[in-house]
C-alpha cells in the first residue's frame, strides 16, 4: 500500500513539474515575442525612411535641388533610429542579434558614395533594403513569430513581415521610379517597361492582402496607381510635379504601414493575453 502512495505520489509530483515547465517556457516565449515585436517596429521605420531617402535622392540627382534639406532631414532622423534599435538590443538583453550594426554600416557606406546616374542610387539604396526586409523575417523568425503555436498568430506575422513590406516596397520603387522620371521631365523606354512591371505585381499582390487594408486606402491606392499608369502608357508622366509625386505616393505607402504596425499591435495583445 505504501509503495502504491508513493508511486502516485511520484507521478503527481513528475506531472506537475513538467506543467510548470511547460507554463514557464510558454511565458519565456511570449515575452520574447513582445521583445521581437518591439525590434521589427524599429526595422519597419528605417525601411520606410530609407525607401523616401531612395525617391527623393533619384530626384535630386536628376535636376530637383529642392529635395535636399528634405534629405538631409531623413539622414538625420534616420541615423537616430539606427541608434534606437542599437540601444534595443543593448538594454533588453535580447538573446539574438538583430543584425543592426551591418545594417547601419551599410547605409553609412552609401551616404558617403558618390553618385554618377539615379538609377545607380536607386539600385544601391533597393539592395540595401532587401537585405533589411529579408531581416524582418530573421527576426520574426527567431523571436518566436512565425514558429508560434498559435496558427493565428502565425499567419498574421506572415502577412506583416513578408506579404505587405514586399506590397509597400514595390510601391516604394515605383514612387523612386516616377519621381526619376517626373525630376527628368521625360520617361524612357527602360522606365516605361520597369513601371509596368512593377505595377502588375503590385496588382497581384494587392487582390491577396485586401483583408488586411480598409476599403477607403484602397480606394486611394488604387487612384494613385491610376496615375501611374496612365502617365506610364501615355509617356507623359513625365509632365507631372516630382514633389506631388512623392507626396501622393508617400500618403499611400503610410497607410501600408500604419496597417503593419496595427498588425504588430495585435500580435502583441493576442501574446500577451
Amino acid at each position: 500500500m505504501l509503495m502504491i502512495v508513493t508511486c502516485v505520489g511520484l507521478c503527481l509530483a513528475l506531472s506537475g513539474a513538467a506543467t510548470l515547465r511547460y507554463y514557464m517556457s510558454l511565458r519565456a516565449t511570449k515575452t520574447l515575442t513582445v521583445q521581437g515585436l518591439d525590434g521589427l517596429r524599429q526595422l519597419i521605420e528605417i525601411i520606410k525612411l530609407i525607401q523616401q531617402h531612395r525617391a527623393l535622392h533619384g530626384g535630386y540627382i536628376n535636376g530637383n535641388r529642392e529635395f535636399g534639406q528634405k534629405l538631409t532631414l531623413l539622414e538625420a532622423d534616420l541615423n537616430h533610429r539606427f541608434d534606437q534599435l542599437e540601444q534595443l538590443q543593448e538594454r533588453s538583453k535580447l538573446p539574438y542579434e538583430l543584425g543592426t550594426k551591418s545594417l547601419h554600416a551599410k547605409w553609412q557606406h552609401l551616404l558617403n558614395r558618390s553618385f554618377q546616374s539615379s538609377e545607380h542610387s536607386f539600385a544601391t539604396h533597393s539592395t540595401l533594403i532587401s537585405r533589411a526586409l529579408d531581416g524582418l523575417w530573421e527576426i520574426a523568425d527567431k523571436f518566436s513569430l512565425t514558429t508560434s503555436q498559435d496558427a493565428e498568430v502565425r499567419n498574421l506575422a506572415n502577412k506583416m513581415v513578408k506579404a505587405l513590406p514586399e506590397l509597400t516596397e514595390s510601391l516604394a520603387q515605383i514612387r523612386g521610379l516616377s519621381v526619376q522620371v517626373a525630376a527628368r521631365h521625360a520617361i524612357s523606354a527602360d522606365k516605361k517597361l520597369q513601371l509596368m512591371y512593377i505595377l502588375a505585381r503590385i496588382d497581384e499582390r494587392l487582390s491577396t492582402l485586401t483583408p488586411y487594408f480598409p476599403e477607403p486606402h484602397q480606394q486611394q491606392l488604387k487612384a494613385f496607381l491610376q496615375i501611374i499608369r496612365s502617365g506610364t502608357e501615355n509617356a507623359n508622366l513625365g509632365e507631372q510635379d516630382p514633389d506631388y509625386l512623392f507626396k501622393e505616393s508617400t500618403q499611400v505607402i503610410d497607410k501600408l504601414y500604419d496597417c503593419i504596425l496595427e498588425g504588430f499591435q495585435s500580435i502583441n495583445q493576442k501574446v500577451s493575453a
